[in-house]
């Protein structure tokens, strides 16, 4: 007698114990399918255990536990119909494989067949077998076990059929308690099955560790069940009742356990942290307690039989030394489980703790970006995720989980996210937005799938914004979430407004540096000092505007006495215009001194800058030969200003001839001019810096302007005193406005012959600590 009632005791905890764990899972969301579906896994389980303790109390020393044995004992007759309830257990299993961790094609109504979408639902179709069974199995439970029918005396003949009648009904409820067993190890093996293939599919690592665990406790649970239930049921096998209970209480241990475990280590269920820790608790509490009552019982059945003493006496005594120890050992156990199971990477403040680490080390854009947004998709286990920045004048998206926008869509990202308004920190997709219009909703909820829209803003500013989707398993997000979420973006906003701020500061930091050595390659083909050029005065100032451009002009002497002279201007700024420059000059004095024509010159750099540069890259360029004896001047103009050349009681003759700009045509034809010069003649070459220069008003200075003044200079003056007038006028017009461009002139005066020009030192750059504008 006492085994069958410790029997009922464990089966009646073990089942209590699961059904409040079910009761907790409901409770915890119960307008979560997945939460409904677990509990209600939990309770028919449960069920189990509590029918079989009643069974063992009801039927004694002889009797059999009727839910373990699938409902052949001879319990009492309403007890052994309710039992079969617990076998609701299989087909809320099957369930839960097919919805856990996404819900399956197959279970939406119809499976996509157009003539299925009006019949019944998956789940009605998943329960109507065990609920004809139950009914069954209940109205058989009332009738006597031998199913034998009374006959009376008057229809006596009818006694064989009846005896037939009887034998048919007794052998077609065995065949069904055996092919229904059949039925419910369908149901757990594919319940299995499907749990595993979850398991290969999923990737996000806490989803992985979830189904893991669940599909272990349960495929271990089902094995259980049948060496308890299910197989020696089809197999007509005998087993003691000391077996099949314990194989059906450790069932009912590893499967409940193994929720329980994925619940409380891995956030099974998005469970908050007071529901986790209730768990932990009560196991703990449960633990103590059964090691309260083992030891006390045995301790008091010993001392009874040794000291002979009543154990209403002793009891009491041993209750005063559990208070005293058992107190602090519970509160040991607690601290201990808590350390153990609650360091859960997804817990949300292991995920702040973690992301914070990250973002506090975290300087560089493009690493902040993507380990947030990574970091916060496995977390939360999101099936779409990203991370938008916005920096000056662009944008960068950075995706955690879903597809990956496009550079179009990343622009409307931009816009959407600044159109936002200020008033709220988060935005549901499912609630009306302000400014949020049509083609917005298509981008954001149709292709990125995203349902959240968290805006990220540091003093007042729009600096980003995290978007985020549904889940892999499709729960809805708890109150812990909103926490998390409305946290991490005050977090990110601070971090990404000082990675930006980084990255300006290193932009500035790059373009200086670019523009540093720009003006060295600059300096680096600028004379410094002109060669010897007996007849003539020649002078050239270049200064640099803040984005040092192209511009650069060379002097290469030709031999008899002679030289050829360039100016030109390369588009672009920095680095590049610099090197394009470099190269235009070293190709001009290879060739200067060996070919005569300039314009054969003008067609050989062409080719090579249309064939060695990119597609955006040309310069203008002119370049003229003169010659001493006769003082004569050839040129070509490849779309450069025009320059000028001013005579003592004549109109000034602008230098036209030529073609188109270097480097937009292969093999593109250059023309030559020919221009006699004598003594007291100014030739001034300039680029489109001096009249492009824009003064306050927004009027350009102009080439007219430019030839106005020149034609106004005294014409006694020398090639640097003309530029320096130049350079004095424009100064004056710019009125304080810094120029935008290089600005580059280039002065020839004709002496008489036999004169010498100083020897002056040429200065490139003019005090760059001068803007021109200053």
């Amino acid at each position: 007698m006492t085994s069958f009632r410790l029997l009922a005791t464990l089966n009646l905890c073990l089942g209590g114990l699961v059904f409040l764990l079910g009761m907790l899972i409901l409770i915890e969301n119960p307008r979560q399918r997945l939460n409904r579906v677990v509990s209600l896994m939990l309770f028919f389980g449960g069920l189990g255990s509590i029918l079989a303790a009643l069974s063992f109390l009801a039927a004694g020393p002889a009797g059999v536990a009727g839910p373990a044995a699938g409902g052949a004992a001879n319990g009492q007759g309403s007890v052994q119909g309710i039992s079969y309830l617990w076998e609701f257990f299989f087909p809320t299993l099957f369930l839960f494989a097919s919805i856990f961790p996404e819900e399956r094609a197959f279970t939406r109504r119809g499976a996509g067949i157009p003539w299925l979408r009006w019949g019944p639902s998956f789940t009605t179709l998943v329960f109507a077998p065990h609920v004809f069974h139950f009914i069954l199995a209940f109205v058989f439970a009332l009738v006597p076990p031998s199913f034998k029918l009374t006959v009376p005396d008057t229809l006596r003949v009818l006694a064989p059929i009846a005896e037939l009648v009887s034998l048919a009904l007794g052998l077609f409820v065995a065949i069904h308690r055996a092919l229904f067993s059949l039925v419910n190890l369908g149901f757990g093996v594919a319940a299995v099955v499907l749990l595993a293939g979850s398991y290969r599919r999923a990737r996000a690592r806490r989803l992985r560790q979830q189904l893991r665990v669940i599909g272990f406790g349960l495929a271990s649970c089902l094995l259980l069940y049948s060496g308890a239930s299910l197989l020696p049921t089809l197999l007509d096998l005998s087993i003691s009742e000391w077996a099949r209970s314990a194989l059906t209480i450790a069932a009912l241990t590893v499967g409940s356990s193994s929720i329980a475990y994925a619940m409380v280590r891995h956030k099974f269920l998005d469970a908050k942290l007071l529901a986790r820790r209730g768990i932990l608790y009560g196991v703990a509490s449960a633990a103590l307690v059964g090691v309260y009552l083992t030891v006390v019982v045995q301790l008091n059945h010993l001392l009874t039989q040794i000291s002979g003493v009543d154990a209403r006496v002793i009891e009491p005594v041993f209750l005063i030394v559990a208070l005293i120890v058992f107190q602090p050992a519970i509160a040991w156990l607690e601290d201990v489980l808590d350390r153990l199971f609650l360091r859960d990477p997804g817990d949300y403040r292991n995920v702040l703790r973690n992301l914070g680490r990250e973002l506090q080390t975290t300087i560089e854009l493009e690493d902040l970006l993507t380990r947030s947004i990574r970091t916060i998709a496995e977390a939360l286990l999101l099936r779409n995720a990203y991370l938008v920045a916005l920096p000056r004048g662009g944008v960068e998206v950075r995706t955690g989980a879903g597809p990956e926008p496009t550079p179009a869509e990343a622009a409307m990202l931009r816009e959407l996210l600044l159109r936002l308004p200020h008033n709220a920190d988060s935005f549901r997709m499912t609630d009306p937005v302000q400014g949020l219009t049509l083609a917005d909703r298509g981008l954001v909820v149709g292709r990125l799938g995203v349902s959240v829209i968290l805006p990220l803003r540091s003093r007042g500013e729009t600096v980003g914004g995290l978007l985020l989707g549904q889940k892999l398993t499709d729960t809805d997000f708890t109150s812990e979430d909103v926490n998390l979420f409305s946290t991490l973006a005050g977090q990110i906003s601070v971090s990404l407004q000082n990675a930006l701020l980084v990255r300006e500061r290193v932009q500035v930091v790059r373009i200086e540096e670019e523009l540093r050595l720009a003006r060295q390659i600059q300096r680096s083909f600028l004379h410094v000092e002109f060669p010897a050029t007996p007849g003539f005065d020649v002078h050239a100032v270049n200064i640099p505007s803040k984005e040092v451009g192209g511009d650069f002009y060379d002097l290469v002497p030709a031999g008899d006495g002679g030289f050829v002279l360039a100016i030109a201007d390369v588009a672009g700024k920095g680095v590049p215009a610099a090197l394009l420059s470099s190269m235009l000059q070293a190709s001009l004095r290879t060739q200067a001194g060996s070919i005569a024509s300039v314009a054969e010159i003008l067609r050989n750099i062409n080719s090579l800058v249309y064939r060695a540069t990119a597609i955006h890259q040309f310069a203008t360029f002119f370049i003229a030969r003169i010659e001493h004896d006769p003082v004569r001047m050839t040129f070509s103009n490849a779309g450069h200003n025009y320059p000028m050349v001013l005579r003592r009681g004549h109109e000034p003759v602008f230098l036209q001839r030529g073609g188109i700009v270097l480097g937009v045509m292969d093999g593109a034809r250059y023309e030559e001019g020919d221009l006699s010069l004598r003594a007291g003649d100014l030739v001034v070459l300039y680029t489109d810096g001096v009249s492009e220069a824009v003064d306050r008003a927004g009027e350009f200075y102009g080439d007219d302007r430019l030839c106005e003044m020149v034609r106004g200079l005294p014409h006694d003056l020398s090639a640097r005193e003309v530029i320096e007038r130049i350079l004095a006028a424009l100064r004056g017009f710019l009125d304080g406005e810094e120029a935008r461009d290089d600005v580059t002139v280039m002065a020839v005066r004709v002496l008489e012959p036999g004169h010498m020009p100083r020897r002056e030192t040429v200065e490139p750059v003019v005090d760059e600590r001068q803007p021109l504008g200053a």
